[in-house]
Parts: structure tokens; C-alpha cells; sequence
């Protein structure tokens, strides 16, 4: 019955302590869930501190592994920690953000040539805003604040806006200057985009007056459609009311640069946003001859003007970055002419660097393997003619020149400098009706009345060169033509033009090449074999382009070009009614008279016929010459402002160095498994330890030493530790159980401090401290000094050193050397070691270990002034060696091959009688051909010279002509 009872009042207590553990548990699943709602409804509020710091741990974590899935071929995980990556993580900013190191800060408006109304522009916009604000004020105007660059790549787009950024960081005040390129801003997180955005023009807002540069900014703001998703459009309506929105930006300046002008969404090219836009064309020939002065403007010898100027009117197509890489490519090509053994050398050789000059042949040669960024995709319509036509098409080509003169007056200003000269004459004119337009009247403004572009000087502009199939109007003159027009734009209207596109239909091409033509004035708009082109078109192609050319403004500066291979008489009527003879828009080709033949075979027979056998050059038959090795570069002596600032750094970095190692030390002393690790072996309690144990060390020792400065890496100071370890193994032997456990927490010691070093220690700053170490071992350079410089009791001295007689010999000779040592290092290391020995016995010391001081002090003496002497006579050492080997490497005569007396060479046997003979023939005969036939026949005749070029006599030669 008791049992019972009991078993009843225990079923009680369980129900009642089961009933109050689940009303507890309901309390706090109550009390958690309010603590979620209330920290809930914090957070979602606004974006706190907390957020972002989680955001940018989340963000850097991803991109580390990124990072580690994308590694080059030749970089490891480590090499991560290093270099620019690492510097870049610093400063938080993303890989396609602009590095500052890397920056040209040499770059400047002086540097940019063919664009000064670009620039002029610029700083109407940046810099008179900043210098004169009163005439702002005065008319309540605000200045231009925003500018589009487009043109094709490679025409000066982003070196404008990095000459910018240079010239806004000179003087007393600056302007900001920040870059985007491409789709920086652009993140997969919903809303981040926009925020980065907003950042921008806020952090722009503070730092005002600023300037913002979008390069490539077709791929930030592309044209909205419903294609589009919703995401991309959000950016763009962001930059469009940040841009000009309700908010006024202030004074920031907003910069676009893209060569895709069609694919911006066209709300940001109105003014407010986008106030100007600015067309990067390719250089015309002034241009490029600008160009080409500012980037061989540093050369010796420097290249002569008529060449510089001849050069430019050769490369037509080429933009500034063309330029560029043709006067780099160049050089290179000379510097292989002149020294080809550094080519098959893997070592480096010493070379007369002036010996290096360029010539013609090298921008030739550069020409042949350059293609111009304009040509790459597409070929250009324009060449000049070759100097093989140039003497039957000449007489032709000035007469066509006369005409397009009067059909389009402004490829007058295509001449260059002629047409300031007439300017100049006009001027005199318009100074005669207004009076004196000095003073009141802008001269550009008198320049600009009289310009082809503000006077109706042409109507509907339209020429027609027609003639027989095989004339030359297609293949020679109309590009000869379009490239004395090459300051304005081509757009080229034939069956590829209209065909090649697949997406788009003829008349949609038809109307795009017009739509281009009228956006670029003034411009022309070519259309070879219009003859053959208006048979193979549809009807409707044909009244597209009928009426796109009728809708284009009479007086409109848009010239159509077309060439036909018949006859005017037998195009068609529509072809016809474009291009009228009473206005002289058609020009007959001729074919090529006499004269023109006579000068176009006169080279090829009188001169390239009579030509001698070629013979190698007899540089090819002689050895390249021997060059010397290169003498190793000498150092530069650092000045005494450098020496200080140099060892300053160099103590800093130590600085820091010494106080990572003594907080590993104090968390290696403070645990308590290494406390037998802390304090040296107490002689008095184990008497052999000393004989066992030849160099003691522990953990106070190790502090001691970084007092002392005796650590300059973190590989001596783990020597030590493992100094330590290998000490308690060495002592205490695998048998006693205690002996085990001292050895066990010796390796664990050696290990974590190991491991602590690897985690916690900057691969690059151990790198800092090695290359400083290794410096001051070359300089001659000891720790003690330093911590004879920062000791504060005096420095006492030996009485035998203080007499000048018992200096060393050594000593004697580095004071004459010049060499700087202090002579009391070694008299400061005897007096450290007397108390590090006395430390440890600090009763009175007995006669043996009196004696065992005394021995290590002279030992330590003497190793000390050895060292130091040494160090020294290895330097002058060093110094000899070095002598001895420029002495060697001085380049001595070079290694000449003797020439191989050959045999005397025949002389050339040539009838000029006869081969005039055949010049009248050949003339005479070619009569009443085309172009293209005698093209031909040039052709099968220089066929007949190449095959017999190695003959000395002739007359086989001619017979094979005849």
C-alpha cells in the first residue's frame, strides 16, 4: 500500500513538472517570435550599417571564389594575396575600375593633335565656368553640362577625356574627376545598379565642381524598348532623372564617349543631359600630319617636314591610334634592321642605341603590316592612285578635279591650306563692306560668311563619271577622287550594301545609308556601276531611293558620286534625269592619248629592262658582327634626403614586424601548456644541461631579441622556436613519461607558432622585411646600431679599445676607406653578453664562471671585429670583382669575317637603241586600248623582264618583248 502511494504522489510530480515545462517552452517560442517581428521590423525600415557589411562580406567571398575558378595558367592561389589584385581589394573598387598607378599623367591637351575644337569646346564647358563666372551670372545661363563623344575607334574618344582629367588636376584648384567604363554599375542584385548610380552623382555632388565620364556608354544606357527587360530599363530611367531630373546636379559635368551613337536611348541626347555631341572622324591629312609630329616629336635625328607631310598623305583611313602603332612599328622594324642578333640572343647585349635611325623604307615596311582599324571590318572606298597608274590617269585626273570643283565647291576645303588664302581674300572684301570688322565684328564670324557651308553655292551636287567598260572610272579615278575627299564621310550605295544584311530589307538599308549621309553633312554618298546596279534592283528599291534623294534640301551639302561602265547615252531615262550634261555633271573618260602612253611603258622599258642582275647585299655575306654583353645597370647613388627617408620606411616596416612578433610571443608565453617554455633552464636545478644543450634558448630570450632588434624576418624568429623545440627533444629522451609530455608540448609549440605565422603574416610584407634584410647586408648594415641608437643608459668602453694603438689593423683600414662603423658595437655586444650571463646567476659568481665569461667575452670580441672586417673587404671584394669584369666586358674589336675575294662580275650587255625602238612600238601599238588592256600588257611585259632579271646580256630579253 505504501508502494502504491508512492507511485501515485511521483505521477503527480511528473504531470506538474510536464505542465510547467510546456507553458515555459510556449513563453519563449512567444518572447523569440517578438524578438523576429521587432528585429524585422527594424531592419526593413531603411538599410542599416550591419546590412552592408554583410553584403560586402557576402560579395567578397564570391568573388574570391570567382576568382580561384577563373586563375590564369601561370598564376597560383597565393599569388592572389599579391600585387595589383590585392591592392585593388584595398581600395574597393572592381576590376574594370581605372588604377591609379597606371595612370599617364603626362597626358595633356598638347598631346592630342586634330581635335582643337574638341578641346576649345571642353574647356568653354569645365574651365571658364571655374575662371569666369560673372558673365554666367550675368545673363542667368547656366554653361553646358553634358557632352557625348562618338566617332569610330581609335579617333581620340577616351585620350580626350584623359587629357581632361590631367589638365582639371593642375593647379590650385581641382576638379573631380571620375570614370566608368562600360556597364560598371550594372549588378545581378535587383536595385544595386541604381544605387551605385545614385552614389556616383552624390559623391560627385560633394566633391563639386566634377566631371563624370561614361566610356563606352552604349552598354549602360541602351535604347529602351519592349524587348528589353525591365531591369535595364530602370538603370536607364535612373541615369536619364539623375541626368536632369527635379534635382539640380550642380556643377558636375557629365562626359559620354561610344562609337555606336545609334544604340543610346534617345531621351539622353537633348540638352539638359547630353548638351553637345561631338563627332570623332577619322584625321584628315593636317590632322595626321599633327599627329605624327607629337609622337616623333621626342626622336633624334627628328624626321624632316616634307616627310612628315608626305607621310600623312599616305595613310589615309588612319586614325590616332593607327598612327601611333605605325610609328612604334617602325621603329621596331629598324631596330631588327640594324641589330638582328637580339632576336636569336637570350641574354642582353650592349647596343649603340644611337646607331638606331629610321628611314623611309622602315614607315614602308610598318605600312605593309598595319591595318587601320577602319579597314578592318570594312574595306575603305578611297586610295590614291599608284604610282604604276599614276602617269596614264594624271592628265585625266586634274581635268576631273576641275569639274568636281565647280559641281561641289566644298571639296575645296578638302585642299588644306589653299583654302585660306581665299578666305583671306573675301575677308579683304568684307572688311571694305562693314568697315573695320577687327574691332566689334569677329574675324571667324567674316571668315564663316564667305565659307561653302553658310552659302548656297551648290545645288543638288551630283557627278557621273561615264565611259567605256575598262576605263579606269571605277578601279582608279573614283577612289583617287573619294580620297582627296577624305575629310568628309563616305557611305557606299551598291547590290552589297543593300544585300549583305539578311535582317534588314533593301529599302531598309537604302533608307539607312541616306539616313547616315544626312546625319554627317556634309557628306557623299558613292554608288559604283550605277548602270548595272539600277537593273538588278526591284521597282520599289528604285522609288526608295528616287524619293530619299528628292527629299534631301536643295542647297544641302551632300554630293552623290557614281561611276558607270557605259556609255551615258545607254543608261536609262531615270539615270538620266539624275545626272544632266547642261549642268556638267557627267564626265566622259577618254581613252588614254599617246603622251600618256608614252609616259606610262617610258620606266618600265628604258630603266627596268636595262636593270643589272640584283646582287645580295654584302652584309648578308658577311657574319653579323660579335656585340659585347651588356654591363649589368649601375646602381644610382641615393641622395642624403633619400638614404633618410629609405631607412625610415625600412624602420617601419620593422616597427611592424616587432610588434606581430611579440604578440605571438606573449600568446605563446600566456599558454599554459608552454609556461616550462618561458623561462631558461635553472643551471643550479639541472647541472648538465649546458653540456647537453650548446645553445640554450627560450621564450623570454626570444622577447629579449626583439628588443633588441635582432629579428629582421620572420624566419629568424621562428628559427629560435624551432631552436627551442629541437633543445627539449634534444634533452629530454622518448622514455619517462614526463620527458614525453615536455617533448609533445614542444612540437606543439613549434607548430602553432608555425601555424599562426602562416595565417596571420602578409605573404607580401614577409617579402618587404627578406628584401630589407638582404639590403642591409649588402649596405654593411647591424641590428645592434640601432639599438645602440634607442639604448638609454651610455655606452661604456673598453679601456684597451679606447687607445688608438689597439685598434685592429681592419679597423684601421675601413676608417681610410671611408666606411662608416661605429667602433663600440663590439665593446656594447661584450657588455650585453657579461649581463645576460650574469642575469642568470645573480649571486656572486665563482672563479669558473668568472673564467667562462672572460672566454666568451674575448670569443665574442673577436667574432665581432672579424665579422665587421669581413663584411668590409668582402665589399671592397665586390668592388674589384665588379671592376674586373667591366674591364672584361669592354667591348674589344669586333670579330670580322674576311671577305671571299669573288670573282669580278660581268658587264651588262643592253641595246638602249634597241629598246627605244621598242618603247615607240609598244606605244604605237596600244592604241585605241583601254585602261584595263593596257594594264595588261604592262603586266606580260614586266612578266618578261622578272623572268630574265638574273640574264647580263639582254638581247634575249628584248627578243622575247618583240
Amino acid at each position: 500500500f505504501e508502494t502504491l502511494n508512492q507511485s501515485l504522489l511521483f505521477d503527480q510530480l511528473v504531470n506538474r513538472y510536464v505542465g510547467i515545462l510546456q507553458l515555459y517552452s510556449q513563453i519563449i517560442c512567444l518572447f523569440c517570435h517578438f524578438d523576429r517581428r521587432k528585429k524585422h521590423a527594424i531592419h526593413s525600415s531603411d538599410t542599416t550599417s550591419s546590412d552592408e557589411e554583410r553584403f560586402e562580406r557576402r560579395k567578397s567571398k564570391s568573388m574570391a571564389r570567382a576568382r580561384n575558378r577563373c586563375l590564369p595558367l601561370n598564376f597560383r592561389a597565393e599569388d592572389l594575396a599579391s600585387g595589383i589584385l590585392r591592392e585593388r581589394v584595398k581600395v574597393g573598387a572592381s576590376l574594370a575600375d581605372v588604377d591609379p598607378m597606371i595612370v599617364d599623367k603626362s597626358v595633356r591637351f598638347d598631346s592630342i593633335g586634330g581635335l582643337s575644337h574638341h578641346i576649345l569646346a571642353l574647356k568653354e564647358m569645365v574651365v571658364f565656368p571655374l575662371l569666369y563666372p560673372e558673365i554666367f551670372e550675368k545673363f542667368k545661363i547656366q554653361p553646358p553640362r553634358g557632352c557625348l563623344f562618338y566617332g569610330p575607334p581609335g579617333t581620340g574618344k577616351t585620350l580626350v577625356a584623359r587629357a581632361l582629367a590631367n589638365e582639371c588636376s593642375q593647379g590650385d584648384k581641382k576638379v573631380a574627376f571620375f570614370m566608368r567604363k562600360g556597364a560598371d554599375c550594372l549588378s545581378k542584385w535587383v536595385g544595386e545598379s541604381e544605387r551605385q548610380l545614385r552614389l556616383l552623382f552624390d559623391q560627385a555632388y560633394l566633391m563639386r565642381p566634377s566631371i563624370i565620364f561614361f566610356d563606352e556608354i552604349d552598354g549602360l544606357a541602351p535604347v529602351r524598348s519592349s524587348r528589353q527587360d525591365q531591369i535595364h530599363s530602370s538603370i536607364v530611367s535612373t541615369l536619364l532623372a539623375l541626368m536632369d531630373g527635379l534635382d539640380n546636379r550642380g556643377e558636375i559635368v557629365v562626359i559620354g564617349a561610344t562609337n555606336r551613337l545609334d544604340s543610346i536611348d534617345p531621351a539622353l541626347r537633348r540638352p539638359g543631359r547630353f548638351d553637345r555631341e561631338f563627332l570623332f572622324n577619322l584625321p584628315d591629312q593636317k590632322a595626321r600630319k599633327h599627329i605624327l609630329q607629337i609622337h616623333t616629336r621626342d626622336w633624334n635625328p627628328k624626321l624632316s617636314d616634307p616627310f612628315l607631310g608626305e607621310l600623312a598623305e599616305k595613310c589615309v583611313g588612319y586614325c590616332g591610334a593607327d598612327i601611333k602603332a605605325l610609328c612604334t612599328e617602325a621603329a621596331l622594324i629598324a631596330l631588327r634592321r640594324r641589330y638582328p642578333q637580339i632576336y636569336v640572343s637570350s641574354q642582353k647585349l650592349q647596343l649603340d642605341v644611337s646607331s638606331v635611325v629610321l628611314s623611309a623604307q622602315d614607315f614602308y615596311h610598318a605600312m605593309q603590316n598595319i591595318v587601320p582599324a577602319s579597314q578592318r571590318a570594312v574595306t575603305s572606298s578611297g586610295h590614291a592612285l599608284s604610282p604604276v597608274i599614276r602617269p596614264l590617269l594624271e592628265r585625266t585626273f586634274t581635268k576631273l578635279l576641275e569639274v568636281l570643283h565647280k559641281v561641289f565647291p566644298h571639296a575645296e576645303f578638302s585642299q588644306g591650306d589653299k583654302s585660306e588664302g581665299m578666305c583671306f581674300g573675301v575677308f579683304l572684301r568684307l572688311q571694305f563692306l562693314f568697315g573695320n570688322i577687327s574691332t566689334g565684328f569677329p574675324v571667324l564670324l567674316a571668315l564663316n560668311l564667305m565659307s561653302a557651308y553658310h552659302q548656297p553655292t551648290s545645288y543638288r551636287p551630283r557627278l557621273l563619271l561615264s565611259g567605256e567598260r575598262g576605263s579606269g572610272q571605277t578601279s582608279h579615278l573614283a577612289p583617287a577622287l573619294l580620297h582627296t575627299l577624305e575629310k568628309f564621310s563616305v557611305h557606299r550605295l551598291d547590290l552589297p550594301a543593300l544585300y549583305s544584311v539578311s535582317a534588314k530589307t533593301p529599302e531598309e538599308s537604302c533608307a539607312q545609308i541616306f539616313r547616315e549621309a544626312r546625319r554627317t553633312v556634309p557628306s557623299i554618298v558613292y554608288m559604283p556601276h550605277i548602270g548595272d546596279w539600277w537593273e538588278a534592283v526591284s521597282e520599289t528599291v528604285r522609288a526608295t531611293f528616287l524619293t530619299l534623294l528628292q527629299d534631301i534640301p536643295s542647297f544641302s551639302p551632300i554630293f552623290l558620286l557614281s561611276t558607270s561602265e557605259s556609255m551615258y547615252s545607254e543608261l536609262p531615262e531615270e539615270v538620266k534625269c539624275i545626272f544632266r550634261i547642261q549642268y556638267e555633271e557627267v564626265f566622259y573618260i577618254q581613252r588614254p592619248s599617246e603622251e600618256d602612253r608614252l609616259r606610262f611603258f617610258k620606266g618600265l622599258i628604258l630603266d627596268e629592262a636595262a636593270m643589272p642582275p640584283p646582287r645580295r647585299k654584302q652584309a648578308a655575306l658577311r657574319a653579323l658582327e660579335v656585340l659585347p654583353l651588356a654591363l649589368p645597370c649601375p646602381a644610382r647613388e641615393l641622395s642624403e634626403a633619400e638614404k633618410q627617408r629609405m631607412e625610415d620606411q625600412e624602420e617601419n616596416t620593422l616597427r611592424e614586424l616587432r610588434l606581430f612578433l611579440r604578440d605571438v610571443t606573449k600568446r605563446l608565453a600566456t599558454d599554459k601548456r608552454f609556461n616550462i617554455f618561458s623561462k631558461p633552464v635553472d643551471i643550479e636545478e639541472v647541472s648538465d644541461y649546458l653540456e647537453v644543450i650548446k645553445e640554450p634558448m627560450d621564450l623570454s630570450t626570444v622577447i629579449t631579441k626583439i628588443d633588441k632588434h635582432n629579428y629582421l624576418t620572420a624566419k629568424d624568429f621562428l628559427t629560435d622556436i624551432d631552436l627551442i623545440c629541437s633543445n627539449a627533444l634534444e634533452y629530454n629522451p622518448d622514455k619517462d613519461p614526463g620527458d614525453k609530455i615536455i617533448r609533445h608540448r614542444a612540437c606543439t609549440l613549434k607548430d602553432t607558432a608555425h601555424a599562426i605565422i602562416a595565417a596571420e603574416l602578409d605573404p607580401e610584407f614577409n617579402k618587404m622585411c627578406e628584401e630589407i634584410k638582404e639590403a642591409r647586408r649588402k649596405r654593411g648594415m647591424f641590428n645592434l646600431i640601432y639599438y645602440s641608437r634607442s639604448a638609454s643608459r651610455p655606452v661604456r668602453h673598453h679601456p684597451s679599445l679606447q687607445k688608438k694603438d689597439a685598434l685592429p689593423v681592419g679597423t684601421k683600414s675601413i676608417v681610410e676607406h671611408g666606411e662608416q662603423i661605429n667602433v663600440g658595437i663590439a665593446v656594447l655586444t661584450e657588455d650585453v653578453v657579461k649581463s645576460e650571463l650574469y642575469s642568470k646567476n645573480p649571486s656572486k659568481p665563482n672563479k669558473q664562471n668568472q673564467t667562462k665569461v672572460n672566454k666568451q667575452t674575448v670569443h665574442f670580441e673577436r667574432l665581432t671585429v672579424l665579422t665587421i672586417v669581413f663584411q668590409i673587404t668582402g665589399i671592397f671584394k665586390s668592388k674589384k670583382t665588379r671592376k674586373v669584369a667591366m674591364e672584361q666586358s669592354k667591348p674589344t674589336s669586333l670579330e670580322q669575317v674576311p671577305e671571299e675575294p669573288s670573282d669580278p662580275l660581268p658587264s651588262v650587255v643592253v641595246d638602249h637603241d634597241r629598246l627605244k625602238k621598242l618603247l615607240d612600238l609598244v606605244v604605237k601599238k596600244s592604241d585605241n586600248l583601254t585602261v584595263d588592256q593596257l594594264e595588261r600588257l604592262y603586266s606580260l611585259l614586266s612578266q618578261s623582264i622578272y623572268r630574265h632579271r638574273r640574264d647580263y646580256d639582254k638581247s634575249q630579253l628584248i627578243e622575247v618583248m618583240l
